[in-house]
C-alpha cells in the first residue's frame, strides 16, 4: 500500500534528525568539512521536509474565504520556492567553506569512522529516494487535430515533492562525496590528500546548485502567471478564433493555479447573442484538450443588438460615459479589423482606468 505523501514526510523527519545529530558530532570530532557540510545540508533537509509538510496541509484548503479567494491551492508553490532558495543559500554556504579549506587544508583525525557514518547516511537517503520518487508526464500532444478531444494534460508530480526530493538527492551525493574523500585519506600516502575533501564539497555543491536553479524558476514562473510551457498560447488563440460566430479573442490569459491546475480567462467577439451558449460549450471543450478546466469566459456582441444595448446604457444611469456608450456601437468596415481588433466592449466605465486594466490599449506612437 502506497504510504501517503504526509506519512512519507514524517518517516524521513525521524531519519533525518537522527543522521543530523550523528553526523555533526562525528564532523567537528574528526575534522571532516564533507561530512560537516552534509550535517548541515541534513539541518537543511528537515527544514524543507518541515515546509513540505506545512505547505501539503495547508494546500488541502481549497474552500473560498474572504482573504484567500483561491483557498491555499498555491501553498505548495510557495514552499517548492522556498525549499529551493534554501538549497541556494545552502550551497553558497558549503562553497564558501570549501575556499577556505582550500587556504588552509586540515588533516581528518579519523577517515574510518567517517566512511562509515557516511555510508550509513547513504543508505538512508536511498530510502528517502524511493519515498520521494514520483513521475510527472503529459499526455498533451498539440499537433494531433483529429484526437484533441480526447487528449487530456495531466501532471503526476508536485513541485513541493519535487523540492524534497531534490533536498534528499543532494543529501545522498553528499554521502557519496564523504565516501569517496575518506577513502581518499585512509587508503593514500599523498599529503595533498586531504584536498580532495573540499575538492568533493564543490562538487556535489555544483551538482546541487544545477538542480535547485531550475525548481526556482519553475516554481517563480508560476508565481508569475506565466503560460504554461506545455500550451502555446498563440495556437490555442487561433483554433478558438476558427470556431464559426467568433469574430475575434482577446485579453486572453492562461496560467496556473498550482504545478496541476490551469486556469484561463478570455473574451471573445461575438456574431451573435443565440449563439453563445452553444459557442461556450465549444470553447471549454477546446481549452479542456489543452488540460484547461477553469475559464471564465466574457461575451462581447457587435449585431444588430448594440443599438439596444446603447439604449440599455443610456437608460440605466444618468451617469454614463461617453466610453462605454461608444464602445457598444464600434463599427467595422472589414472582417479583417474586427479580427485583428484588440478593442474591449465592455470596459471599465471610465476612460482614465485604461491604465489600470491588465492589459491597457497601446498608445499609437506619432
Amino acid at each position: 500500500m502506497m504510504l501517503s505523501r504526509e506519512k512519507r514526510i514524517y518517516c524521513m523527519l525521524v531519519i533525518t534528525g537522527a543522521f543530523f545529530v550523528v553526523e555533526i558530532v562525528i564532523g567537528y570530532y574528526v575534522n571532516s568539512l564533507a561530512l560537516i557540510a552534509d550535517s548541515f545540508h541534513m539541518m537543511n533537509d528537515l527544514l524543507s521536509l518541515c515546509v513540505g509538510l506545512w505547505a501539503i496541509k495547508v494546500a488541502a484548503k481549497t474552500q473560498w474565504n474572504p482573504k484567500y479567494s483561491y483557498g491555499w491551492q498555491r501553498a505548495e508553490i510557495l514552499g517548492a520556492l522556498v525549499n529551493g532558495v534554501f538549497l541556494l543559500a545552502l550551497c553558497f554556504t558549503i562553497f564558501l567553506d570549501a575556499i577556505e579549506r582550500f587556504a588552509s587544508p586540515e588533516p581528518v583525525s579519523n577517515p574510518v569512522m567517517v566512511l562509515i557514518t557516511g555510508s550509513a547516511g547513504l543508505v538512508a537517503n536511498i530510502v528517502g529516494l524511493f519515498l520521494f520518487h514520483e513521475h510527472g508526464h503529459t499526455h498533451h500532444d498539440p499537433e494531433s487535430d483529429n484526437e484533441k478531444s480526447d487528449t487530456h494534460h495531466h501532471d503526476h508530480g508536485h513541485l513541493n515533492m519535487k523540492g524534497i526530493f531534490l533536498h534528499v538527492l543532494g543529501d545522498a551525493l553528499g554521502n557519496v562525496g564523504v565516501i569517496i574523500s575518506s577513502l581518499i585519506i585512509w587508503l593514500t600516502p599523498y599529503t595533498w590528500r586531504f584536498y580532495f575533501d573540499p575538492i568533493v564539497s564543490i562538487v556535489i555543491t555544483i551538482i546541487i546548485f544545477t538542480s535547485a536553479v531550475p525548481l526556482v524558476r519553475q516554481t517563480s514562473f508560476i508565481l508569475l502567471q506565466g503560460v504554461p510551457n506545455s500550451i502555446n498560447i498563440h495556437k490555442v488563440k487561433e483554433e478558438l478564433s476558427k470556431l464559426d460566430g467568433i469574430i475575434s479573442v482577446h485579453e486572453f490569459h492562461l496560467w496556473q493555479l498550482s504545478d496541476t491546475k490551469l486556469i484561463a480567462s478570455l473574451h471573445v467577439l461575438l456574431k451573435s447573442r443565440q449563439q453563445y451558449m452553444s459557442l461556450n460549450s465549444k470553447i471549454r471543450k477546446l481549452l479542456h484538450s489543452y488540460g484547461v478546466h477553469s475559464a471564465t469566459i466574457q461575451p462581447e456582441f457587435v449585431d444588430d443588438e448594440s443599438k439596444k444595448i446603447t439604449e440599455e446604457i443610456t437608460s440605466n444611469s444618468h451617469t454614463s460615459s461617453i466610453n462605454e456608450i461608444e464602445s457598444a456601437n464600434i463599427e467595422y468596415n472589414t472582417d479583417e479589423e474586427m479580427q485583428s481588433s484588440t478593442t474591449c466592449l465592455l470596459r471599465c466605465i471610465e476612460d482614465s482606468c485604461n491604465k489600470n486594466a491588465c492589459c491597457p490599449e497601446e498608445i499609437e506612437k506619432k
